[in-house]
């Protein structure tokens, strides 16, 4: 594979640098690149591409080094990004942005008193961001700010079950496999539904409220309705949101469905990532669109609203195919839909793929996404990822008033988590700092060191 060769005098922007380049992979392929920084009475950049020189100038950054430091970094990325575009002739439809959160950076703009009527602009002026992806960035902003208010008390809780049955291509979540670890599935479930009694009776000694409740995965679904009963008895009476993943159609019957009804689920997901049953076979998920169908109205008739994702730029699908996937969610009209785009995560089977291969209609499929699902859905998260497709983004959409709430608190880190289970994370964010507590990945690790590790865990959420 090509590399991008890239040297700075700012070594400790070399890594930001280079995610700027890697915008402009084709182009910069086996192309030396010189970032210089100068700083003086204003500050200066002198980007060098096999030869070709350009100077930026602009103001100085002033503040505590923080600021410096960010400011600093802003203006070479920028710069370079400006550099790279003008030799390409290509623009990018979220600019110089190589971050996961666009939003972060419109909620900034906001604490330092911008506009919200301004915000759209200030994303084009200041990062290259499109028109389009900054008025999406805006009306997503204007969407939670009538969702969220003040959580100073409150809480959400995540229950994770790493346990999947089979592993899809582009899937990088450690989980194990149900069908060759079914010895360790009630042993783990025993354990897990302790740690829940205990994390719900801290959050209850602390005076804390539950936000929202969501059980994750995995593939939650692969549970038993007994199983299920147990590790959701602590909670099932917070009249709170409380979400589901049952992502796996073929995993979804009556009892489960009968079992999460009885104890407080109020919303479910069931993804079927495309419609098409070719690619379905592709990916390695093992239901079809027929049994997503079945599984959907299964879920409707005991009342749950329904979450989907959808994924553009799956292997072997062009425009084509995902309208035919657009279209047939669309006329469901579930609560929620994600779109998100392919992501080429590092432990997954496509790591290794070229990802240009995939997908030569990226953009017009997710822009077809947003155009058919804006007239009757509002967007109202959205977050990005590290080797996406085209560079593009996840855009979750929402029937007014069926918001996902921890969605929202959980994409911009406005609420503390206090997570259960192998592999979760609990986030405890005070005064806009965030302290994390990671559990052991390994699913016999958690069952054999539980007590150890619980108290721990315990130690950490009680600070």
């Amino acid at each position: 594979m090509s590399e991008i060769n890239l040297k700075t005098n700012i070594d400790r922007f070399s890594a930001d640098l280079l995610d700027e380049a890697r915008l402009f992979c084709d182009f910069c392929a086996d192309k030396e690149i010189l970032v210089e920084a100068f700083i003086d009475d204003a500050i200066k950049a002198k980007i060098v591409v096999e030869g070709k020189e350009k100077v930026f100038i602009g103001n100085k950054p002033n503040g505590d080094d923080l600021n410096v430091k960010r400011l600093t970094k802003r203006f070479l990325k920028v710069s370079l990004y400006d550099y790279l575009s003008q030799l390409s002739g290509r623009t990018l439809p979220w600019g110089s942005l190589t971050g996961v959160r666009p939003t972060k950076l419109a909620y900034d703009y906001l604490k330092l008193g911008g506009s919200i009527d301004d915000v759209a602009k200030y994303l084009v002026d200041v990062f290259r961001v499109s028109e389009r992806k900054a008025n999406t960035i805006s009306r997503i902003i204007k969407a939670q700010q009538r969702v969220i208010k003040e959580r100073n008390n409150c809480v959400n809780l995540y229950l994770h079950v790493p346990f999947c049955d089979g592993r899809c291509y582009y899937c990088s979540f450690p989980s194990a496999d149900v069908n060759k670890n079914k010895t360790l599935l009630l042993p783990y479930a025993e354990k897990f539904a302790e740690e829940v009694e205990k994390v719900v009776s801290i959050i209850k000694a602390q005076g804390k409220e539950i936000l929202s409740v969501y059980v994750g995965g995995g593939t939650p679904s692969v549970l038993t309705p007994e199983m299920i009963e147990r590790i959701l008895k602590p909670i099932k009476n917070e009249n709170c949101e409380f979400t589901f993943e049952a992502g796996r159609p073929d995993s979804i019957n009556e009892e489960k469905l009968s079992a999460l009804k009885n104890n407080g689920v109020t919303r479910l997901c069931v993804n079927p990532q495309t419609l098409n049953n070719r690619t379905l076979e592709i990916i390695g998920r093992k239901h079809t669109a027929e049994s997503f169908y079945r599984a959907y109205e299964l879920a409707k008739s005991f009342g749950f609203d329904v979450n989907t994702d959808v994924i553009a730029g799956l292997e072997g699908e062009d425009l084509t195919d995902f309208k035919y996937t657009v279209d047939g969610i669309f006329e469901l009209l579930p609560e929620n839909v994600t779109i998100h785009t392919l992501s080429k995560k590092r432990g997954s089977v496509i790591a290794d793929k070229d990802m240009r291969l995939f997908c030569d209609d990226i953009e017009k499929m997710t822009d077809y996404a947003y155009d058919k699902l804006v007239s009757r859905y509002e967007p109202y998260y959205l977050y990005r990822q590290k080797n996406m497709v085209g560079n593009l983004e996840n855009v979750g959409f929402a029937i007014e008033g069926k918001q996902c709430i921890n969605n929202i608190t959980v994409m911009e880190e406005t609420v503390s988590v206090y997570a259960c289970g192998a592999g979760s994370i609990s986030k405890i964010i005070q005064s806009g700092k965030i302290n994390r507590h990671a559990s052991v990945k390994d699913v016999k690790l958690y069952i054999d060191e539980f007590d150890k590790r619980l108290t721990e865990k315990i130690k950490f959420l009680s600070e």
